[in-house]
């Protein structure tokens, strides 16, 4: 029999979702589970829906006398858990069915100390759900505790001799932080399980609650943790990581939500006051963290703590205060209509239907992944094309939200009007690459546009990138200017052009038809220069090979693809900003493998040196962005 796994698991006011919980735990598929549910005095109806599971033999149910907090109630159940692992979740969260099951294999597999897993985030409201990545670039424990999702317990499983070396911080919040992150630390081996816990984003959850002083237990919380991971090898940027993410996230993000100006100006002092000891504006990560910002956000940032670190209290209240007022007044209108609805589809797609056929045929290609919540908007933008659609291809890699069934559906009602195809992945690829081959390889038409699902385009976008080839058949890739949009459609940056140009050489500036050889040998040898694949249509061909070296890179793969492709044929640009490139969630976890981004870049060089007679100039321009990214990211 399997070793016995004990789920701690802390009820408090939770009475709209704790059978919810509870019922997935049942439902394991693992068999040698311990459920110990602990009442923490709710003052709803949890306690009298907990009394329905007390007969059930699976579970140990335990009350405490009044509410004495989540940091209380685990540790209680620390004490009676009989398992050799432990896990936790939280009473208004939920699991799948073979959740603790795939936790185990991973472990097992690898002879692990502890399990990872993503997190997916469930907004009941909106009915939306986003996955979070436990762990962004390579896997090693500074990228693992470089995560929003570090901290938390409940996506993860643990040896129950490693994690109970530690207690959870009586009647403090963020009590997670001081004992899951030196467990991280001290552990062997940490291994990555495909599968993901259901985080259920409440209003009135502690997390998203009003700033209270209650918020300042993190110090003491960070405090420890410090003390606790002392002696490894990689503790100073240990500590660097940890300080950004729990402290100067907090004053970034968090304290500039307080509405009250006085109230926000007392929390600024008691901020400053408790953390002088870090001296964050030496924080390393919060070097790479500006690096990574636009520059009016890197100023207000950069004025902002240099304020508050000089005791200017009221003067960094106030820009806190004018720089959501200018936020606001300079803020554009969405690019994407409002009313958007799925009957208007239906209407687009049988207008379509009545354009002239195209002697140039444009086969569109989808590629999915957890978009749900895009998806309509996307294909309206597809669908309201002045360039008639050949066809639409979607490509759904394992999404884990409701992204099927709507997908299901739009075939259904559109494949009257204009023909749209389905292809449905049963793991998830882990790759762009493989996704963008399989579009290619289906696609009948004579070019191909990769479609990303959470972008958004302008209604003549295809008829623009289309125009060029109509005189030079020769034309490979054709792409257009790209802006900057957040999750609502907001602009955030109205072209890309400061992006790829970084020689200031205005080759942008203009439209253009050009040799591809040329373009790579003066251009696009030193950076990427197409920065999104949904600006683009390339002609269809079989790119295998070119498709197989990409999927090699992480980061870089897709100029690697590009130049390949440019290398036979010509390239054609547009100025005009046609296609809106979407940023979404939260882009501080989000920060890339620095390291290993800078490897790929000289990688790429190298390729480029070898494939194609640059001179010293090129050479000499080759050197100075890799010193200036070194430099940029703190890379020695």
């Amino acid at each position: 029999m399997n070793p016995k796994i004990s789920i701690i698991v802390s009820i408090y006011n939770t009475e709209k979702y704790i059978e919810k919980c509870i019922d997935s735990l049942l439902k394991q598929t693992y068999e040698n589970l311990e459920i110990i549910l602990i009442e923490d005095g709710s003052t709803d109806h949890s306690k009298n829906i907990l009394k329905s599971y007390e007969k059930n033999q699976k579970c140990v149910v335990l009350y405490n006398e009044g509410n004495k907090g989540l940091a209380y109630s685990r540790n209680r159940g620390l004490k009676v858990s009989q398992g050799e692992f432990i896990g936790f979740i939280d009473s208004d969260d939920y699991v799948d069915e073979d959740y603790y099951e795939v936790l185990w294999n991973s472990m097992k597999d690898t002879n692990a100390d502890v399990a990872i897993c993503d997190m997916n985030l469930v907004y009941p409201k909106k009915n939306v759900e986003t996955i979070c990545k436990c762990c962004e670039g390579e896997w090693n424990i500074i990228n693992i505790v470089n995560n929003g999702l570090a901290a938390s317990a409940c996506n993860k499983l643990f040896k129950a001799d490693l994690i109970k070396k530690y207690e959870f911080a009586t009647g403090k919040i963020n009590e997670d932080i001081a004992v899951v992150i030196p467990t991280l630390v001290n552990a062997k081996k940490i291994v990555y399980a495909p599968c993901h816990y259901n985080y259920v984003q409440r209003e009135n959850s502690i997390q998203n609650s009003k700033f209270s002083m209650k918020r300042f237990d993190i110090i003491e919380a960070v405090d420890t943790t410090i003390e606790r991971i002392k002696g490894s090898k990689y503790f100073n940027e240990l500590k660097d990581v940890l300080i950004f993410h729990q402290v100067i996230l907090l004053l970034l993000y968090v304290i500039p939500k307080e509405k009250r100006f006085f109230y926000r100006q007392k929390v600024l002092k008691e901020f400053n006051k408790q953390t002088q000891k870090y001296n964050i504006r030496k924080n390393s990560r919060y070097w790479r963290f500006l690096d990574l910002s636009g520059k009016k956000h890197r100023l207000y940032y950069k004025v902002l703590l240099k304020f508050l670190c000089n005791g200017h209290y009221f003067m960094a209240n106030l820009l806190i205060t004018l720089y959501k007022l200018l936020s606001i007044l300079l803020r554009k209108k969405s690019v994407i209509p409002k009313k958007i609805t799925y009957n208007s589809l239906v209407e687009l797609a049988k207008l379509q239907q009545k354009r002239k056929e195209e002697p140039i045929k444009i086969s569109v290609v989808i590629p999915n992944y957890n978009y749900e919540r895009f998806l309509i908007e996307r294909l309206y933008s597809i669908l309201k094309q002045t360039y008639k659609i050949y066809e639409i291809i979607l490509l759904d890699d394992y999404s884990t939200d409701h992204s099927r069934d709507l997908i299901d559906t739009l075939v259904q009602d559109l494949n009257p009007y204009i023909k749209v195809s389905k292809i449905y992945n049963q793991i998830n690829s882990g790759s762009a690459f493989k996704q963008w081959e399989k579009g290619f390889e289906i696609a009948s038409g004579d070019y191909v546009w990769i479609a990303e699902a959470d972008d958004y385009c302008e209604s003549n976008l295809l008829k623009t990138l289309v125009k060029p080839i109509q005189k030079n058949k020769n034309i490979l890739i054709s792409y257009a200017n790209t802006a900057f949009i957040d999750e609502k459609g907001y602009i955030t940056m109205k072209t890309i052009i400061p992006q790829i140009d970084i020689r200031n050489t205005h080759h942008w500036d203009k439209s253009y038809v050009k040799n591809g050889l040329q373009e790579i040998k003066e251009f696009s040898y030193l950076n990427c220069t197409i920065a999104n694949v949904s600006s683009c249509i390339i002609k269809k061909k079989d790119y295998h090979e070119y498709f197989l070296e990409s999927g090699d890179y992480q980061q870089a793969g897709d100029w690697l693809f590009y130049l390949n492709v440019l290398k036979n044929g010509d390239v054609a640009y547009s100025k005009q900003t046609l296609n809106y490139y979407r940023e979404h969630g939260n882009n501080v976890s989000s920060i890339m493998d620095h390291t290993k981004h800078i490897k790929e870049i000289m990688k790429i060089y190298d390729r480029i040196n070898k494939e194609f007679s640059l001179g010293k100039e090129q050479h000499q321009e080759m050197k100075k962005r890799i010193d200036f990214l070194k430099k940029c990211w703190h890379i020695k």
